[in-house]
């Protein structure tokens, strides 16, 4: 019985571990916003310094294509530069073969940034974006 627990506290250790592994869901610029999946952080110090605000997704008229709207603001006392890749994916959440060039972006302290992406194809129905730093 013993062995089982500690088989038990391993695996957990290895889960919560596993958890912490980058890259990270964004946090949120409000308290109150409801956070989503769709945006990492690929590295713990930026984690620290960068967070999301409410996101807008809406369709393109005549086109159909997505449109991500996503806020970004600089919550450290520094400038950052940052590079942004947004994959769009179908309704399963797999790859379409629909991503944007790494975009970079200059934060100045405290500053808040919305980066605006659209899908070229009209088969997008879901997206995930990804941050790391541009050094």
């Amino acid at each position: 019985m013993k062995s089982l627990r500690s088989m038990s506290f391993v695996a957990t250790a290895a889960l919560a571990a596993a958890c912490a592994s980058p890259p990270y869901a964004a946090l949120s610029i409000d308290a109150d916003a409801e956070l989503g999946s769709n945006v990492f952080v690929v590295d713990g110090e930026l984690l620290d310094v960068l967070r999301i605000g409410r996101v807008g997704v809406e369709r393109v008229p005549g086109s159909n294509q997505l449109k991500v709207v996503v806020p970004i603001r600089n919550i450290d006392d520094e400038e950052h530069k940052i590079l942004v890749q947004t994959s769009f994916l179908d309704g399963m959440k797999a790859p379409i073969g629909d991503d944007t060039n790494q975009q970079v972006k200059l934060l100045g302290p405290g500053q808040t940034l919305p980066v605006v992406v659209i899908s070229k194809l009209d088969a997008a129905q879901d997206w995930t974006m990804t941050i790391t730093w541009n050094r």
